[in-house]
């Protein structure tokens, strides 16, 4: 679209300063699975080695790279320090969005639902995105205002519009793609009723109720023909790919006796220079590794006994007012204490500052680590790992299976996908790596085994065939006790009575719950709502099978809404039941266009 190319010159650096920022705020998520917007405006680099594929659209480091760095920001937003487990979420996230995008993007070609011109102009005329009714150029006293922005948009003389038209040209055929799947999204007048009648029904109930893990594994009769029946027919479940094992050993970057005498060292100088005068606060600002109070010149304000862990407010109780004391020790390292004041209010409080010192490996241990590891690595060349371990007295660890996709090792060494890479491009069982290091230790491994892909055997799989063999057997013997239960309730009304009968069995009464709602104990069940609403007060349904157990239930009450409310209820029902099932259609057709699609994912090759 060229008829819009610019705002006057005054409003120029705003407006795409202000594009840069929410560009660069925008994420790869959202309903349609995302897109990185930045690159669909300034284009991306298909350049380099390809991670992945998705049909003939390739997926390259680059993009990648920035899809992880987006996603890891949105993380740190969130949690402030990233973990492995996030930071493998990140990277997880970021691959799936790009499918998605590249599916999504295929599809509004394939349709040809890409924006006109017209349109554009349309949305910017009649429905101006919130970035630019919130951009100071079109606002008056702090509130949009339509005349500046209209006089700029029907009087360009540039190009500062361009950036706007290219974003709604990425943005406008998803909102396309939604309103079709929107179409197909229906909810009938029944539909309707039925969420509207089960949100607004409050139901009463007794019941009588047997988990499954009631039920003790000395009574339940599994045979070695109930596993091989489970496995046969789930054969096809139980397909493996290649998987390696490692033996390795480590050494952890943990401080020593030495780092942590050195660091008490330093917080004894800090001690004696608190003591003789300088300033505390001063003192904790420029030393304190806390990151909570440092900052505030060590200030921890006032706190009561429980509140610290027990050496800190062991030592600060212990002081009087102006008091320095230190060194003390902590799990969190070493403290220099400044007792400022005491009360006595609703029990005894403590009013101190702190300077904390953590206790970090040092250079010269992480040096001699890695030394060790070195030595280690080329004992194990020259002669084998297993020699290597008796000249060194180590004793190796051996890892679980790895997949090719891998990236830990077992705690405490933690992620390490060199390793892991290592382990698949080993030539023959037994041959030794180099030295591998990550941020808690430096590693050495030895290919210990290959197991090619194929079908898991029995013994492979066992434990998985024993617990969907005790699955089975105890909902077999819930249902023999609720047979049982069912029996002597037609004998008797006594319903406590019946259940102190079956060990295994709990009766609840007078338990309340709207219809789609959890009823407590027993959770919440489609079967179990579709059964009350047949109910009559007093009636005694048959066993009905939930997701963990069984339960036989009596309807108490059943206290059905106002239905001339429904009417008003009506619409806000209908935008929720629709929301729903958008979300779920939308969920549907993408998973559906990822099973027709070709994917490959190499990401094990660089990450």
């Amino acid at each position: 679209m060229a008829t819009l190319t610019s705002i006057r010159e005054r409003q120029k650096v705003v407006l795409w300063a202000f594009l840069v920022i929410f560009l660069l705020s925008l994420s790869i998520g959202g309903l349609v699975g995302g897109a990185n917007i930045i690159d669909q405006i300034f284009g991306s680099n298909l350049t380099g080695n390809a991670v992945g594929a998705v049909n003939s659209d390739r997926i390259t480091l680059e993009e990648l790279t920035q899809a992880i760095s987006i996603q890891t920001q949105q993380l740190r937003e969130q949690y402030q320090e990233l973990d492995e487990r996030l930071a493998n979420q990140a990277e997880s996230a970021a691959w799936d969005n790009l499918v998605n995008m590249i599916l999504l993007n295929s599809e509004i070609a394939d349709r040809r639902l890409a924006a006109t011109g017209e349109e554009i102009f349309y949305v910017l005329e009649n429905y101006p995105p919130p970035f630019l009714q919130q951009n100071e150029a079109f606002q008056t006293d702090g509130q949009f205002d339509p005349a500046k922005y209209f006089q700029a948009l029907n009087n360009p003389v540039g190009n500062e519009w361009v950036p706007v038209e290219t974003y709604l040209a990425n943005i406008l055929p998803s909102e396309k793609m939604t309103h079709l799947i929107k179409a197909v999204s229906h909810t009938s007048e029944e539909e309707l009723k039925t969420a509207w009648y089960n949100r607004n029904t409050e139901a009463t109930i007794d019941y009588i109720y047997v988990a499954n893990h009631k039920i003790k594994d000395e009574d339940l009769n599994i045979t070695e023909n109930d596993l091989k029946n489970i496995y046969r027919k789930n054969r096809d479940s139980y397909m493996r790919e290649e998987t390696r094992v490692v033996d390795y050993v480590f050494w952890s970057k943990s401080p020593n006796s030495a780092d942590s005498l050195e660091v008490e060292e330093t917080v004894r100088q800090l001690v004696e220079r608190a003591r003789a005068g300088e300033d505390f606060e001063r003192l904790a600002l420029d030393y304190s590794e806390d990151p909570g109070s440092g900052p505030s010149g060590g200030d921890l304000g006032w706190f009561g006994e429980g509140q610290m862990v027990a050496p800190f407010e062991k030592a600060a109780f212990g002081g009087q007012p102006g008091e320095i004391i230190g060194p003390v020790k902590t799990q969190f390292g070493y403290h220099v204490i400044k007792v400022e004041d005491r009360k006595d209010e609703d029990g005894p409080k403590v009013k101190a500052r702190h300077i904390l010192l953590k206790i970090d490996i040092s250079p010269g241990s992480l040096s001699n680590l890695r030394s060790q590891a070195n030595i280690f690595s080329f004992d194990a060349a020259d002669s084998s790992f297993d020699i290597a371990l008796q000249i060194h007295n180590m004793t190796s660890n051996t890892s679980a299976p790895l997949s090719v996709s891998a990236k830990y090792l077992p705690p405490p060494v933690g992620m390490l996908r060199s390793a892991v890479r290592f382990a698949f491009n080993a030539e023959e069982v037994g041959q030794t790596s180099e030295v591998f290091e990550n941020e808690r230790a430096f590693v050495v491994a030895r290919l210990a085994e290959v197991t090619p892909a194929g079908v898991q055997s029995m013994e492979e799989v066992r434990s998985q065939l024993e617990r969907i063999a005790r699955q089975n057997a105890a909902g077999e013997q819930v249902s023999l006790i609720m047979a049982n239960i069912k029996q002597q309730l037609a004998a008797s009304d006594d319903w406590q009575a019946v259940v102190d009968s079956f060990p295994e069995a709990v009766y609840s009464d007078s338990v309340t719950a709207k219809l789609n709602a959890s009823f407590t104990g027993i959770g919440r069940s489609p079967i179990l709502t579709g059964v009350l609403k047949t109910m009559s007060p007093g009636e005694v349904s048959d066993a009905i099978v939930l997701e963990r157990g069984e339960a036989i239930v009596r309807c108490v009450d059943l206290k059905e809404p106002d239905w001339e409310q429904y009417a008003s209820d009506r619409e806000n029902e209908h935008q929720r039941l629709l929301t729903r099932r958008l979300n779920s259609d939308w969920n549907q057709w993408l998973a559906d266009l990822k099973r027709q699609a070709k994917v490959i994912d190499n990401r094990h090759v660089f990450f």
